[in-house]
């Protein structure tokens, strides 16, 4: 495993929700091992923790090591999810969450690659992207500072970053081998940072076969 795992001991979970998809599905997870690729803040991570699930965060912020403290069944470990080695048919239950869309597909591809692998069988998946109906699409074709590349990605020559952009369909075709228990592609208001301001959400949850 690459990174330095950090034992997560305090986390205060008021008000805190999961995602819907997540809420709905989870008696279907059978088994107790979770992999939080991108854990940002530690939503999904901390309040599975709670729940009993051995819960494993992966995540370059400092935030994200701040957020797990003191948690019990949740450790940390500090690395870019692009190099994070998972283990092979470990994980009952993946999560990425509004993390995939910051990166290049390819990268992209290869995580849900290594995703598919650390899923035992019966494992669910549970992702979210930005979609191309999301406002900050157009607002990038028109920002000078982002080159328009192929397949709905942007490069910011500023930082050297890249955005991507999916489809519903691309989505199910990444997973074509799992079975679906649900996706939806949604438009929503975002209120958990800065100004209330609108996205385009695709939510997959699947199962390996």
């Amino acid at each position: 495993m690459k990174g330095n795992p950090v034992n997560c001991e305090s986390y205060n979970v008021k008000n805190l929700k999961l995602d819907e998809p997540l809420e709905r599905y989870l008696k279907l997870v059978n088994g107790h091992h979770v992999l939080d690729l991108g854990i940002g803040q530690g939503k999904c991570s901390v309040l599975l923790a709670r729940q009993g699930f051995n819960v494993t965060g992966v995540d370059l912020s400092n935030t994200a090591l701040e957020a797990c403290k003191n948690v019990p069944n949740l450790t940390f470990v500090q690395d870019d999810i692009r190099n994070f080695e998972i283990e092979k048919n470990k994980y009952n239950l993946i999560i990425s969450r509004c993390v995939l869309h910051f990166l290049h597909k390819d990268d992209v591809h290869e995580i849900i690659k290594n995703i598919k692998e650390g899923l035992c069988s019966g494992g669910m998946v549970y992702i979210s992207v930005f979609s191309i109906a999301d406002p900050g699409f157009k607002k990038r074709e028109l920002n000078s500072d982002f080159d328009k590349l192929d397949n709905n990605i942007f490069y910011k020559r500023s930082e050297n970053t890249y955005m991507s952009y999916f489809t519903k369909k691309e989505i199910l075709d990444l997973f074509a081998d799992f079975k679906t228990i649900m996706v939806s592609d949604e438009f929503s208001l975002d209120l958990s940072h800065g100004k209330p301001h609108y996205h385009g959400i695709i939510k997959y949850l699947g199962r390996k076969e």
